[in-house]
């Protein structure tokens, strides 16, 4: 992202046990959080607070990830698959 924001899975290897499809539209839509954060949050060691886990939903499952403004991530922290 432009202001160095990026997205991860908490397992690096989370991505090999999930579709393609899937795999996808998570992310599809981190980079749609990811943009959202970029003007929602004050990055980087200004921010103060933590944060709550929160849910996405997409075709063919659910993730919960973690927004970390102070490290300009946002962590995939499980996914759910149906």
């Amino acid at each position: 992202m432009s202001d160095g924001w990026t997205w991860e899975y908490w397992w690096p290897e989370t991505e090999l046990d999930l579709g393609p499809e899937l795999a996808g539209q998570i992310k599809e839509r981190c980079g749609e959080l990811l943009r959202a954060a970029e003007t929602l949050y004050i990055s980087g060691e200004r921010h103060e607070g933590g944060s709550d886990t929160q849910v996405s939903y997409v075709a063919g499952g659910m993730f919960e990830y973690l927004i970390a403004p102070r490290l300009l991530k946002l962590v995939v922290v499980s996914v759910t698959a149906y």
